[in-house]
């Protein structure tokens, strides 16, 4: 036990002794103000920007990537070529006029960069040309003006951009025979004489002054993939009789140019072509017939005015076209019917008026500004398998009820004109999952229940609308945009108006409302019961006092019922009263009614019912004859609106004492023998109907007339012995009348309620007026019988 102890703490020492010597080594070998990674592969030695004017001597043999770019280097040591195993070495942006020939002993160098010096001539960097593994160079921003004398048989890729090259010939690349990538952009190139490169691919020539191809100015360079003509203003490379040849070409860049044709027809093999920002304006029909392997066909930026309906026929692969930015107004619907694998369109920067109702098989199409101004919702049945429409920035006021689309994806209509979204315009995209309404009109709060089919919905811009930030109405908007997983940015929803939330966010402006009477408590689990719970309450009150009305109703109308039995019980009990007295009236003889003119004073109820009836109603009273007869005018309703006001005079008082003596002196004779001849003056009533009374009420009633008549007897004595000095009360005159004979028909009915005592029809009867109005409204009425 004791020996391995021993050994593995001998170990340990040798462990520690070996890495603070790698450490110290390390340190030893890295350059001042340097970063330094040997630790990892590749070893990396980091000097760039550190104002070095001379080569680092202390730099370790190990390194394999060295950066000494940005410096003020002005030459380069021979103490170079012992870091052996270096691959890469960074000089740019130094003031390097050469290269030492030792650095033709670096054999595992792989990437040289001495871009941005002042090497004038290849000859200067000559030792290059001994690198056994040197592949690629860079040579660009330095005042070279040709490439011969670069001989390299491992080279593959020089990039020689913005230097002076004005020519390339024959001799340019002959010592270049693995040469696959050259650049040259931005040099002053003008001619290209029969240059040769049998492995070049990759060659670029744009930013140059380049002015005219001729058709073979490529054919030295036999496997050319990838030709970069780009920005070079007078360039044409195609005529009416002839163009560029090339057969294996496959890409090509000629945007920004002198192109007023295409002139593709000699690049069979062409997949890209890229003719943007040209002079081409007419696309005759069947002109890329000959491209049947074109992919991509960059148009855009050309003036180009209309497409015929074969314009693009023959481009059986073609899978994007860009005709942005022309001057396009109509596009046909088949324009696109031949390009099967066709699945980008860019129409944007147009003059389209009408949405193109095209029938293809495309993907995503790009119709932004333009002048769209209506969308039906069929417009993308000829579109089976779009998935994208761009319609920003057109003139949109309103989206159809229900666009149809089973594969709508992406639906960007930000900044038109709408200004309210109709409650079925996404029912028909239930793949719907981004939706742009930015930079509209919009107002008012979204309902919800627009999205309600769109399932698949993740995200909904719509910033840059003037809201008016009416809480109650945003509450439910803003809970199904922000609750997770959130569908727009709170703080991208702004208001506009009201003037005192204006610039602020809905959240800002709605917060208190929110907090106070509509946001739930954090707690959800207990808000949400508290509200079944008070939902409970609502429907057991509701249902309790249904139930209360129901009982209550049934009540009333038990009692109803009982009442009206009650009564029915009650008015046959009156009935069976009613045909008692009845048969009981047949049995006793009725007691004689009151005359009116025996009356002093107003009559009692018991009186009144007493009374005689007239023989005919009061409105017969106003037919009499001329004859002897002086009918009192009784108080009907005409009788009384016809009265003629009468003048009244004092008269004596005694005169009326009088007369109320002897009227009540013959109404207690009548009276006394109506009791004692009671059978003779049935006989006399029988002509007319008279009220059965109770012989005990007859009786008690007269004599209550018998005592209330004495004491008005004795009243009478009384204030004509007290009064006798008193002025007498003012009567009516006694005028007298003419006489006039009552016209009677002989017949009496029970309707006729009459206060006139019948008498018989051969005697006649002489009615006089009373000389004064009695205070009862009854007129006094004298009998005289002729005799």
């Amino acid at each position: 036990m004791e020996l391995r102890k021993t050994m593995s703490l001998f170990m340990i020492h040798y462990l520690v002794i070996y890495l603070l010597g790698n450490l110290s080594l390390v340190h030893s070998f890295c350059p001042v103000r340097c970063l330094c990674y040997l630790n990892r592969r590749p070893r990396i030695i980091m000097c760039s920007k550190q104002g070095l004017t001379t080569f680092p001597s202390n730099v370790t043999d190990i390194v394999e990537n060295l950066d000494l770019s940005t410096n003020l280097l002005t030459e380069i040591t021979d103490d170079i070529k012992r870091l052996v195993d270096l691959q890469i070495l960074n000089l740019a942006r130094n003031q390097l006029n050469s290269l030492p020939e030792s650095i033709g002993e670096l054999q595992n160098l792989r990437k040289l960069d001495i871009s941005e010096n002042n090497i004038e001539d290849i000859s200067n960097i000559a030792s290059i040309n001994r690198l056994p593994s040197l592949v690629i160079i860079f040579l660009s921003k330095n005042p070279l003006t040709k490439l011969t004398n670069l001989n390299s048989n491992v080279l593959q890729a020089v990039e020689a951009s913005y230097c002076g090259i004005k020519q390339i010939d024959n001799t340019s690349l002959e010592g270049l025979p693995d040469l696959m990538s050259l650049s040259l952009k931005g040099n002053p190139l003008k001619i290209i004489q029969k240059a040769s490169s049998k492995k070049l691919r990759w060659l670029d020539m744009s930013n140059c002054l380049l002015n005219y191809l001729n058709p073979d100015t490529f054919t030295g360079f036999p496997v050319l993939e990838e030709l970069r003509l780009n920005n070079n203003p007078a360039l044409v490379y195609s005529t009416r009789h002839s163009t560029l040849q090339h057969l294996n070409l496959k890409q090509l860049d000629v945007s920004n140019c002198n192109l007023d044709r295409p002139g593709l027809h000699g690049l069979p093999s062409l997949t890209h072509a890229r003719l943007s920002r040209n002079t081409i304006r007419l696309l005759p029909n069947r002109i890329f017939a000959k491209n049947r392997q074109l992919t991509h066909l960059y148009l855009n930026s050309n003036g180009i005015e209309h497409l015929n309906i074969s314009t693009f026929e023959g481009l059986v692969k073609l899978n994007h076209l860009d005709l942005s930015m022309n001057a396009l107004e109509f596009i046909h619907s088949s324009t696109y019917f031949d390009n099967v694998e066709l699945k980008s369109v860019n129409l944007s920067y147009n003059s389209l008026y009408q949405f193109p109702n095209l029938t293809s098989r495309l993907t995503s199409l790009d119709l932004s500004y333009n002048f769209i101004e209506t969308l039906k919702s069929n417009s993308l049945n000829g579109m089976p398998k779009i998935k994208s429409l761009n319609l920003n920035d057109n003139r949109l006021q309103r989206l159809p009820n229900g666009l149809q689309s089973l594969t709508l994806t992406r639906l960007n209509i930000r900044r038109n004109r709408l200004m309210e979204l109709n409650n079925s315009s996404f029912a028909e995209l239930p793949e719907l999952e981004q939706i742009d309404i930015s930079g509209n009109r919009l107002t008012e709060a979204i309902d919800p229940n627009i999205f309600q089919k769109n399932v698949k919905l993740e995200s909904i811009r719509l910033e840059d609308n003037p809201w008016r930030c009416d809480c109650m109405q945003l509450y439910l908007t803003y809970q199904y945009l922000t609750n997770p997983p959130a569908k727009a940015l709170s703080y991208s929803l702004i208001c506009q108006s009201p003037a005192n939330v204006s610039d602020y966010t809905w959240e800002s402006a709605c917060y208190n409302l929110w907090n106070g009477e509509l946001v739930y408590s954090n707690n959800r689990v207990w808000g949400f019961f508290l509200m079944c719970v008070f939902v409970l309450i609502i429907m057991v009150g509701t249902v309790t006092s249904i139930k209360h009305a129901i009982k209550m109703k049934r009540r009333a109308i038990e009692e109803r019922h009982r009442i009206d039995r009650m009564e029915g019980i009650e008015r046959l009990r009156l009935l069976q009263q009613r045909n008692q007295q009845r048969q009981e009236r047949t049995e006793t003889p009725p007691e004689p009614r009151i005359h009116p003119m025996e009356l002093i004073g107003p009559p009692t109820y018991e009186e009144a019912v007493q009374m005689p009836r007239l023989t005919h109603s009061l409105d017969t009273l106003n037919e009499v004859s001329t004859e002897n007869v002086y009918l009192t005018r009784l108080g009907s309703v005409d009788n009384l609106q016809n009265k003629r006001k009468r003048s009244r005079r004092p008269r004596k008082r005694t005169q009326s004492e009088d007369n109320l003596l002897r009227r009540e002196e013959r109404r207690v004779e009548r009276l006394r023998r109506e009791r004692s001849n009671s059978a003779g003056n049935v006989s006399d009533n029988e002509e007319r109907p008279t009220p059965v009374t109770n012989p005990t009420r007859s009786k008690s009633s007269s004599t209550r007339r018998q005592r209330r008549t004495n004491t008005a007897i004795e009243e009478l004595e009384e204030s004509g012995s007290s009064n006798k000095g008193r002025p007498r009360p003012q009567t009516p005159s006694a005028k007298k009348k003419k006489r006039r004979r009552t016209i009677r028909d002989g017949h009496s009915t029970d309707d006729e309620d009459s206060d006139i005592q019948r008498v018989n029809n051969n005697r006649p009867i002489v009615i006089r007026d009373l000389r004064r109005e009695p205070r009862s409204g009854i007129w006094e009425i004298q009998t005289e019988c002729d005799s």
